[in-house]
């Protein structure tokens, strides 16, 4: 049986896609879509599917930006990147298939670990950044990097997913209009937060708060909403990660902040 256009969430667990996969589990939900995990019937393998909610279906620009996260995916291929495996849309729901990582996400690990040991955390932050060479050297910056898009493989190993509002480095196609934040405000950049434009050097901002979370447990700040979060980020001044966790050394910690520069010229290039 195919999905059909009212169906979503739980709903869609038993029914097959593409005439392919079969769904079998909910694994996550966002405001775009569901990520379920499925099996392939074909190559009698496990994979993850991406199913656009149906409610969102009707916003053009949404429908959009789904779409390109396929052909945007699709042009990369690295050891630190989740691979798309095939993409496609039934009765108007558009869905992307993914390899199915098991495992957690660096949120889920921070979360139930705390603070990471530094040497692991360094590790993550440079497969990361790896992926993300990888990506702007495709002319892609991803604008949402978090640990909540971030998948630990059992070995593991780091890999970057979502690259939902992925951006080519050189468009200009009105699908984030200026003062329009994109990404999660807890990692976003200076830059991003005042719906300007965004370039690698973005990524490289918001991968020094993700290591910041992983050395202190903590997002380095908070507020009552998320512009309050945003506009933090724009002005207030990184916390001290020594004070908060003394056996990071004076090396590491400059490498944050050089990270975490308000100004984009200011930070790595890579």
């Amino acid at each position: 049986m195919a999905i059909s256009a009212t169906q979503d969430g739980p709903e869609l667990v038993g029914e097959i896609v593409g005439e392919r996969y079969r769904i079998d589990e909910v694994v996550g939900a966002g405001g775009m879509a569901t990520v379920y995990k499925a099996a392939d019937l074909t190559l009698e393998r496990p994979v993850a599917v991406k199913v656009m909610r149906r409610e969102v279906v009707k916003e053009a620009d949404q429908l959009e930006r789904f779409r390109r996260e396929a052909r945007a995916a699709a042009k990369l291929s690295h050891a630190h990147i989740v691979t798309v495996i095939d993409a496609g849309e039934e009765n108007s729901r558009p869905y992307i298939v993914f390899e199915y990582v098991p495992g957690e996400t660096l949120k889920q690990r921070i979360k139930s670990n705390g603070p990471l040991p530094i040497t692991e955390a360094v590790a993550y932050a440079i497969e990361i950044g790896s992926a993300l060479i990888a990506a702007h050297g495709a002319g892609l910056v991803h604008r949402d990097v978090k640990p909540q898009n971030v998948l630990i493989d059992p070995h593991g190993h780091a890999k970057v997913a979502d690259f939902g509002i992925a951006r080519e480095l050189e468009a200009s196609d009105g699908l984030t209009k200026t003062g329009r934040v994109l990404g999660t405000t807890d990692y976003v950049s200076p830059e991003q937060a005042m719906g300007e434009d965004v370039t690698g050097q973005s990524d490289v901002y918001s991968l020094g708060i993700v290591l910041y979370e992983m050395l202190t447990g903590e997002v380095p700040f908070k507020g009552e909403n998320h512009v309050a979060v945003a506009m933090k980020h724009v002005k207030d001044q990184l916390p001290d990660v020594p004070e908060q966790r003394p056996d990071v050394s004076n090396a590491l910690a400059a490498v944050i902040e050089k990270m975490t520069a308000k100004e984009p010229v200011d930070r790595y290039l890579s």
